[in-house]
């Protein structure tokens, strides 16, 4: 919805112009309005901005900042406040609302109640809210962590912003980057919370409330996740279908509602799907949706999503728009990678920022299927750690044999899953899974900076220890914790990030209903292994399969795929692959040359499939490029220096 942008000047002696910066090097987040505001309070004071995407209320009266009569309270928020009407509804009798927007709404719902009222909102969210009373600043992220916020402290100031490059732009913080990420990211696909590839510049966690007051530093209180009771396995299967399917038609449409046009992302697989079968049955007809559409050269090579969405289009009687994609795309390579802020290893970022470019030329809106798999066990990894768990006893036994059974194996294309399989089994659970979530290996990094950022999975969530005789409640548990551990990690640090910043690029608010309050509810009070019972995704795929839609809930889980791998092979492949023959390249600095050459080799010559994994190390590579490969004094380049590696705090 917004660009958010704050400098808490803590000495009071900082003019405007460094937060106008910060908001004008985020306009693509909100191009329909950029207003800054300074705000002197007795013992600091705060310089607001704000990038304006226009969605409820289309008045400039509902621009932000946006403040209380007397300016008692200040606001500035991003998001979509979902629940908003009912919330107002409450506040009437106390407050005159001047506009019909969710952050007039907010603002008072905050000034009411502070941050015990972040409890009760249902939607996605960033937010600073600030008592010039008490000159205390709140800073808060939603839940699930569907919209971003960084931040920089030091004696001087507290900067905050949607984007990392909103921070830069304030010329207050040295660009320096943070090499500690390298490992965490070859091995995930995205930096480790609460730092960033920047150093000094943090990430606010998801369902974190932030204070600052005068005098002391911003610490984290107390999180306002969603509580989610834990339900015994329901006997009745029609029950649970029959409410989530009731929660999730009330959810979409209360997501298609907006003052401007709103679309779909479709993939023609079962979450993108069902959202437009939802939609259908509520009376929308005409529904814009967006696929990708590879041509003739590559269609051997990539997926199906593109008839898939044709036919769920002319099925469900949806607009589609097909983006055509090709190996020409890699010439736009470095002209795509700045849009990041910083590196996320995940394919589908790219082929998500060509559909929202295609999309915003129609719509402000845009659904997205992202959240089912992390809620309802939708990925291979889920339904091989749920098996791992059921043969833990004997299997327990076997491991080494099968890690030795899977260095023999070839890594290709069909056998990637077994071989994944068999060489990640580990004897304990816990980094059994983890390994099943890693991508690659540790090798790659150099000794001085391998080992680093890893995360500590104990200190986050205990995995809980099987006991004879308990052998149910041993793979529940278990299995619970790794539906957990994706969306407390995987699904905020990549699917979230990546849908954030490449639908904001294009300044369109991408909304996610399967991440709303019912539905994450009702999906996380449900046993693990209920949710796994019939398969993958089994209560989304009955749910579709009775709105007509059998073909899509039989196909191969895909996504929004593009056949690098086989793009890399061709001619058009080489300028990309340079960054990673070339020693020069500054990723050379951290990561080891000959073993990146290996993997390049490999795959080339047709041996091995590292489609995903050379994609990761390319992303980084030529991120690292764009951002500190330039030559220093005496023609010298260097990223990073072993003095400025630690693990983050």
């Amino acid at each position: 919805m917004c660009g958010i942008h704050l400098i808490l000047d803590k000495q009071s002696k900082l003019r405007p112009a460094a937060v106008v910066q910060m908001a004008e090097a985020t306009t693509h987040r909100g191009p329909d309005a950029c207003q800054t505001y300074f705000v002197p309070t007795p013992r600091q004071t705060l310089l607001l901005g704000h990038n304006r995407l226009k969605i409820t209320d289309l008045r400039d009266e509902a621009n932000q900042p946006m403040a209380t009569p007397g300016g008692q309270y200040r606001l500035i928020f991003n998001g979509a406040i979902y629940n908003f009407r009912q919330l107002r509804a409450k506040l009437s009798r106390k407050y005159a609302f001047r506009t019909e927007s969710d952050t007039e709404v907010l603002l008072y719902w905050l000034a009411e109640h502070g941050q015990s009222g972040l409890a009760s909102l249902d939607g996605m969210y960033a937010l600073a809210f600030y008592d010039c009373g008490t000159e205390q600043l709140l800073l808060a992220r939603d839940p699930w962590g569907m919209k971003p916020l960084f931040y920089f402290e030091n004696h001087q100031y507290l900067i905050v912003s949607s984007e990392i490059r909103g921070i830069l732009a304030s010329g207050l913080v040295p660009k320096e980057p943070e090499p500690g990420q390298v490992s965490h990211y070859l091995q995930f696909k995205f930096a480790q919370r609460p730092g960033t590839f920047y150093r000094n510049i943090f990430e606010l966690e998801p369902g974190g409330a932030y204070l600052s007051a005068p005098g002391k530093k911003l610490a984290r209180m107390t999180d306002h996740e969603i509580a989610t009771p834990k339900e015994a396995e329901p006997e009745d299967h029609q029950p649970v279908l029959a409410s989530l399917s009731q929660n999730l038609s009330e959810t979409v449409s209360r997501h298609l509602v907006a003052d401007v046009p709103a679309g779909l992302f479709l993939s023609g697989g079962v979450d993108s799907t069902l959202l437009l079968a939802l939609a259908h049955q509520a009376g929308v007809k005409g529904l814009p949706a967006y696929t990708i559409a590879y041509g003739r050269e590559d269609k051997p090579y990539a997926t199906q999503d593109h008839h898939f969405a044709r036919m769920a289009a002319r099925q469900y009687s949806a607009e589609l728009h097909e983006v055509p994609v090709s190996r020409r795309l890699l010439d736009s390579f470095h002209e795509w990678l700045p849009t990041l802020d910083q590196p996320i290893g995940d394919g589908a970022a790219w082929l998500t920022w060509l559909l929202a470019q295609e999309a915003r030329r129609h719509v402000t809106v845009v659904l997205s299927g992202a959240g089912a798999d992390e809620l309802f066990g939708g990925y291979n990894r889920h339904q091989a750690f749920h098996q791992y768990l059921k043969a833990y006893r004997w299997l327990k036994y076997c491991t080494p044999a099968l890690q030795k059974a899977a260095s023999l194996m070839p890594n290709r294309t069909g056998l990637r899953h077994w071989h994944k399989l068999a060489s990640q089994l580990h004897r304990q659970p816990a980094q059994t899974f983890v390994n099943f979530t890693a991508h690659l290996p540790g090798m790659l990094v150099k000794q001085e900076y391998a080992n680093i950022g890893e995360p500590d999975w104990d200190r986050e969530r205990a995995w809980p220890e099987g006991a004879a005789g308990q052998a149910s409640r041993f793979v529940e548990e278990n299995l619970r914790s790794a539906l957990y551990h994706d969306q407390r990690y995987y699904l905020s640090g990549d699917v979230l990030a990546l849908t954030d910043r490449m639908s904001m690029q294009h300044g369109m608010e991408a909304r996610l209903p399967y991440l709303g309050r019912k539905i994450t509810q009702l999906a996380n009070s449900l046993p693990a292994v209920y949710r796994l019972q019939y398969g993958r995704k089994w209560l989304l795929k009955d749910m579709l399969k009775k709105l007509g839609g059998k073909a899509y809930v039989s196909r191969p889980k895909e996504g929004f795929g593009m056949p690098f791998g086989h793009w890399l092979r061709t001619p058009a492949g080489r300028p990309l692959t340079e960054l990673l023959t070339n020693q020069q390249s500054a990723i050379f600095d951290v990561i080891s040359y000959a073993s990146a050459a290996e993997l390049l080799g490999l795959h080339i010559a047709g041996r091995r499939d590292y489609s995903s994994e050379l994609w990761t190390l390319l992303v980084l590579a030529g991120w690292m490029e764009g951002e500190f490969g330039k030559a220093g004094p005496g023609g010298q380049r260097r990223y990073i220096s072993p003095q400025l590696v630690r693990v983050n705090q």
